[in-house]
């Protein structure tokens, strides 16, 4: 029979010489490359199926990552909506409580409008302040990172150069 490509000519792959014949009459190098050919397949089928999983699970984690992004996104735009709201009954307010409040011809139907302005300029005056300005400063303080791991490594490297140069006698 011709093999052409590693294919008989009918197309199929032929047998091992290890797999031919019973086991019954196979010598002890035909039974060694059986099992060795059996622990090739097994490992084979092993590799495929891992793969296979890695695929799966990788489909997975994409799909709930997806569904975990929309929910986010959905939570995010509920909580900018309630804060709109919330800020605009915040101003409503104090405009209706400010109609109340009149001084000769001076009404202060507005109150709500300049505390909506001023209240959100006077929070990232003191975000800035009080966070922004202590975390850069904090920053500072950690730079260069990895202080104690590189003095480590420059000892290290001193110690090899040592062992590396010859003893001058």
């Amino acid at each position: 029979m011709a093999i052409a490509n590693g294919r008989a000519p009918n197309g199929q792959v032929p047998a091992d010489p290890a797999h031919g014949g019973p086991v019954a009459e196979a010598n002890l190098l035909e039974l060694i490359g059986r099992f060795i050919n059996d622990l090739s397949d097994l490992a084979d089928r092993q590799v495929e199926l891992a793969k296979q999983e890695i695929s799966e699970s990788k489909d997975q984690a994409i799909d709930a990552g997806i569904k975990i992004g929309i929910g986010a996104g959905l939570g995010i735009a509920a909580a900018i909506l309630l804060v709109i709201w919330a800020w605009t009954a915040f101003i409503w307010f104090f405009n209706w409580l400010g109609a109340f409040v009149v001084i000769g011809p001076i009404s202060f139907s507005s109150l709500g409008w300049f505390l909506g302005l001023l209240l959100p300029v006077l929070a990232a005056f003191i975000g800035y302040q009080r966070f922004i300005k202590g975390a850069i400063a904090q920053m500072r303080e950690m730079w260069p990172p990895m202080a104690r791991t590189r003095q480590t490594l420059t000892e290290d490297l001193e110690w090899v150069r040592q062992l590396r140069t010859p003893n001058a006698r």
